[in-house]
């Protein structure tokens, strides 16, 4: 299984946020709380899993990272659904030295979210 079908540098999938523009109707209030829930998950949890990931917690390294890892694919953020699904690898096979450059590139993708999902879902109206 491919894990994402988004091109390199691309930070959605732009089938996915079609189906998310189709789903409400072109309703931006609806995606606009679509993306609040997001980042309200973002921020609650990756905090957690940066300190997990500091505790080499693997365990919960793995659940966290699941956890986050499908909340992106559902807003199509398919490579940072990528880098989470690898932090999930890490704790399952309690592989956890070296991955704060991966919660770095996270971070990264999460300020380009906030800048761009507004813009590529106006681009789709």
């Amino acid at each position: 299984m491919e894990l994402s079908q988004t091109p390199h540098n691309a930070l959605f999938n732009e089938e996915k946020l079609a189906e998310l523009h189709q789903i409400a109707s072109g309703n931006k209030d609806f995606l606009k709380k679509i993306a609040e829930t997001y980042i309200r998950q973002f921020e609650a949890k990756f905090p957690e899993l940066r300190r997990m990931v500091l505790e080499r917690n693997h365990e919960q390294i793995e659940q966290l990272a699941h956890l986050l890892k499908g909340a992106s694919y559902s807003v199509g953020l398919d490579e940072t659904a990528a880098r989470f699904h690898q932090l999930e690898v890490a704790g399952e096979t309690n592989e956890t030295e070296n991955l704060e450059p991966i919660l770095d590139d996270i971070e990264a993708d999460m300020r380009r979210f906030d800048q761009e999902w507004e813009a590529r879902l106006n681009a789709l109206s």
